[in-house]
């Protein structure tokens, strides 16, 4: 009987120390898995922007159409045409959506290819960060300067627009080359303003703020998550081409080194799969 009475108290110890490690697991919240969603290559018959080339012309131009002369890697990259005259500027439309997977950590990497001549309009689009509610954001180019800024719409109130420019970089867009761009916007926890915004210009920090309140109990935005990103052309002179455009909720990174020219192709990155 002490024999069994000792092997009973040792189970016990054993169940009780079982228990208090399941209830110390359950305090640690789980993470979500990080994913490339897509990395488009942005060629005829393979991307995931569907309806791009069925937007009707503006000013003479396409909206849109694939340029086999002026890419990063694949066959072609996307081309914009912006008429770039006073009585189109703004109103020559074209979008064109990609869903994902909701996330509430969203990040971007894409490359881009402003004309030697490019003209910035008041606003130029580049892409918009579309979530569920009425929180979406635009990348653009803002009053003639060829500087990339985030432009939050419904922020800090709903109806108004905050702008964030370049603070810890240079943001500006070159023309006549590519340029390696990454992007995130990653949201706050509901009544905290631990969110943040932070931009990349060939792998360099370029913009960066923190302390964010994206998502307000207030606007009905507590329960946003991004799902979907927005290419849209809208003002400007000239043309901009568009490659390897990516989405995930976690660092993408760039290819490589960006090329020299536009015919040199870098290498794409092992483990990613392109669509």
């Amino acid at each position: 009987m002490k024999k069994y009475r000792s092997m009973s108290a040792e189970n016990n110890k054993t169940i009780l120390l079982s228990l208090v490690v399941t209830a110390v697991l359950s305090l640690v919240p789980i993470s979500s898995h990080a994913a490339v969603f897509w990395d488009d290559e942005m060629e005829s018959g393979n991307t995931g922007y569907g309806g791009l080339l069925s937007t009707a012309p503006c000013g003479g131009l396409p909206s849109f159409e694939y340029d086999t002369a002026n890419k990063v890697s694949g066959s072609a990259s996307l081309k914009e045409n912006f008429p770039g005259t006073p009585q189109y500027d703004g109103i020559c439309g074209g979008y064109a959506d990609r869903y994902f997977q909701a996330t509430d950590d969203l990040w971007g990497r894409f490359y881009i290819r402003l004309s030697p001549s490019f003209a910035v309009a008041n606003q130029t689009k580049i892409m918009r960060n579309d979530t569920d509610t009425v929180m979406d954001h635009w990348w653009a180019m803002q009053w003639n300067t060829n500087q990339m800024i985030l432009a939050m719409q419904n922020y800090p109130t709903t109806g108004s627009t905050k702008n964030f420019y370049q603070n810890v970089g240079d943001a500006t867009l070159p023309r006549g080359q590519w340029v390696c761009i990454e992007t995130r916007i990653k949201h706050n926890t509901v009544g905290q303003a631990d969110g943040l915004i932070e931009a990349y210009k060939n792998g360099v920090r370029v913009l960066y703020y923190t302390g964010l309140e994206i998502r307000k109990v207030s606007q009905g935005t507590q329960n946003a998550h991004f799902v979907a990103n927005r290419m849209y052309r809208q003002g400007g002179g000239g043309s901009i081409n568009y490659d390897r455009v990516a989405m995930g909720n976690t660092r993408i990174g760039c290819l490589g080194s960006v090329p020299a020219s536009d015919s040199t192709a870098p290498a794409p990155p092992a483990g990613v799969r392109v669509q």
